[in-house]
C-alpha cells in the first residue's frame, strides 16, 4: 500500500519535473554546448566550429574581463557592507514607535519597488552636469563652485553609480532586516530592560543574534542579485567612459550582441555562475561553521 502511495506521489511529480527541465535544465546545457563553440552568422545562416575550451581560455586571458570583474566586485562589496548597514540602522528606526511611520516606511522602501529601468534613469537625470538636481543642490548652498560632470568624469563614474545601485540596495536590506526584526519576541527586550541593559546592550546581545538567519539570507541574494547588475549601466552610462563602470553583466552582453561573439559570451556567464557559487558555497561554509554546524 505504501509502495503504490509513493508510486502515485512521483507520477503527480512528472509534469513539474518536465517543466523544470524544459525552462531549466535545457538551457543550461545548451548554453554550455554553445560555449564550447565559435558561433558565427553567415548569409542568414549559424555556422559553428568546435573550438573546446578556447571560448574559456580567451575570457580568463582578456584584461577587459577581468577590468569589468573587479568593477563589479567593487558593487558587491558596497552592497553588502554600506547597504546592509544602512538597512539595518534604517530598519531599528523604523522598528520603533513614530509618527507617519506608514508614510516613511512608503518612503523608504519605494527604491525597491521602482522598475530597475526606471531607477536607472531617475540617476541619469539626477547626475546630469547641467540640470540634474544633485549639482544644483550643490550649487545652490554653496558647496561647489561649478558644475561636476558625474557621468564623464572617470574618477568619479564608478563611485556615482556605486551610490545609485545603494539607493536600491539598502531598500531591500531595510525589507528583510525589518522583517526580522518584527519576528523577535517583545517579552526578550522586556527582560533585558528589568535586568538594566541600556538600548545598545540589547541591539548587541539580542537583536543581532537573532537577525543572524536574515544577515546570511541578505548576504547571499545580495552577491547573486549585484553580480547580474545590468539596467542601471546600460541605461545611465553604456559601460563608459572608456570602459571604467563596465560589468561583468555588461560585458557579457556587448561580447554577445555587439561583437557577435555568442560562443564567448556564454563562457563568460559560464565563469560568472561558478564565481558566485563558489562565493556563495563558502558564505555557507563560514557561516555554518561560526553557528557551530557542520
Amino acid at each position: 500500500m505504501e509502495k503504490r502511495k509513493r508510486t502515485i506521489g512521483y507520477m503527480f511529480m512528472i509534469p513539474s519535473l518536465l517543466i523544470l527541465l524544459l525552462v531549466l535544465a535545457f538551457p543550461l546545457v545548451h548554453a554550455f554546448y554553445l560555449s564550447l563553440f565559435n558561433v558565427r552568422f553567415f548569409g542568414g545562416r549559424i555556422i559553428t566550429s568546435f573550438v573546446g575550451l578556447e571560448n574559456y581560455l580567451a575570457v580568463l586571458r582578456s584584461e577587459s574581463w577581468w577590468r569589468s570583474f573587479i568593477n563589479t566586485v567593487y558593487f558587491v562589496l558596497a552592497d553588502i557592507t554600506v547597504g546592509m548597514f544602512l538597512g539595518f540602522i534604517s530598519a531599528l528606526a523604523l522598528n520603533r514607535r513614530l509618527k507617519f511611520k506608514s508614510f516613511i516606511i512608503a518612503a523608504i522602501l519605494l527604491p525597491y519597488v521602482l522598475p530597475p529601468i526606471v531607477h536607472a534613469l531617475i540617476w541619469k537625470w539626477a547626475f546630469n552636469a547641467d540640470y540634474g538636481f544633485i549639482n544644483q543642490t550643490l550649487l545652490r548652498f554653496g558647496i561647489i563652485k561649478q558644475n561636476i560632470y558625474w557621468l564623464t568624469d572617470s574618477r568619479l563614474v564608478l563611485w556615482a553609480l556605486i551610490l545609485a545601485n545603494l539607493w536600491q540596495g539598502t531598500a531591500f536590506a531595510t525589507i528583510i532586516y525589518l522583517g526580522g526584526m518584527k519576528s523577535i519576541p517583545d517579552e526578550l527586550y522586556e527582560a533585558a530592560r528589568m535586568d538594566g541593559a541600556t538600548r545598545m546592550q540589547q541591539v548587541m546581545y539580542i537583536t543581532l543574534p537573532l537577525l543572524k538567519p536574515f544577515t546570511q539570507l541578505l548576504l547571499v541574494m545580495k552577491t547573486i542579485l549585484t553580480f547580474k547588475l545590468f539596467e542601471l549601466i546600460y541605461a545611465v552610462t553604456g559601460g563608459g567612459p572608456a570602459g571604467r563602470t563596465r560589468v561583468v553583466s555588461y560585458e557579457i552582453y556587448r561580447t554577445a550582441f555587439e561583437s557577435y561573439k555568442f560562443g564567448q559570451a556564454t563562457a563568460m556567464s559560464y565563469i560568472l555562475l561558478g564565481i558566485v557559487a563558489i562565493i556563495v558555497l563558502l558564505y555557507r561554509k563560514f557561516l555554518a561553521t561560526e553557528a557551530g554546524e557542520e
